[in-house]
């Protein structure tokens, strides 16, 4: 995978990875917004790939509900992360939906629902000032809620963003780069199922970091990894290469 960078036309940077990139439209942003979890029609977006998650020895992701403290297990801590990263601003933290703000199954018209039951976040800052990389897990109560959550997600993605080719991770996975925005820098964001959860990871300031690319890619694979363990029932022991 080769990292490319060019001049904008106002003197900032934007960050892409070769090969292909769709068009770039809108500004960039996290992979959280509630509304992308809202439900939607099927095939806002096609997904990259089904099949055994990368890391795993089983063949199918169990169907495994997680609930906010099976997130805490899933989501790395300080150790987990590459050698000389430290701790963001945000904090590492989970927390379980109230019932009275998902989204109802009877599909009537719900302002801000969500169709997660848990979320879980953290931070983590490369070496050097090199941008920070955020981390969103979701936990869905079955795997069919999850694949339309994912089809969603990643077609708002594609919406306000370029995609980039890069490996698939978990059982699906889309990359995404935004240009620079009034308020925030190009950044850069891969959003991955693992059986019933999605991480959504975003390397913000991207530009600031020549393999920012790749970074992404190693903690989304480590991350991946975590979730499918916590599914199968295991300690959550992978770390980022």
């Amino acid at each position: 995978m080769r990292a490319a960078r060019w001049r904008t036309r106002n003197g900032g940077w934007a960050l892409a990875v070769a090969l292909t990139l769709g068009a770039t439209a809108g500004c960039g942003g996290g992979t959280d917004a509630r509304d992308a979890d809202r439900p939607t029609a099927a095939g806002t977006a096609k997904p990259t790939g089904t099949g055994k998650p990368v890391g795993s020895e089983s063949p199918t992701t169990p169907d495994t509900v997680l609930d906010a403290q099976a997130l805490r297990r899933a989501l790395p801590d300080l150790q987990s992360m590459p050698t000389g990263w430290r701790a963001g601003l945000v904090p590492l933290g989970v927390r379980d939906v109230p019932e009275a703000e998902r989204c109802r199954k009877d599909g009537e018209p719900q302002e801000n629902c969500t169709l997660h039951g848990s979320r879980g976040m953290a931070q983590y800052r490369p070496q050097g000032d090199a941008g920070v990389v955020d981390i969103t897990l979701l936990a869905y109560p079955d795997l069919r809620t999850s694949e339309t959550a994912y089809q969603n997600r990643t077609g708002s993605e594609a919406d306000r963003g370029s995609a980039l080719s890069m490996p698939r991770v978990g059982n699906e996975s889309a990359a995404f780069a935004h240009p620079r925005a009034p308020y925030a820098g190009p950044n850069i964001t891969l959003t991955v199922r693992v059986g019933t959860a999605i991480a959504g990871l975003t390397y913000q300031d991207a530009d600031k970091n020549p393999d920012s690319s790749r970074a992404l890619l190693s903690v989304a694979r480590m991350q991946a990894k975590r979730l499918l363990q916590t599914e199968q029932g295991q300690p959550a022991t992978a770390i980022a290469e």
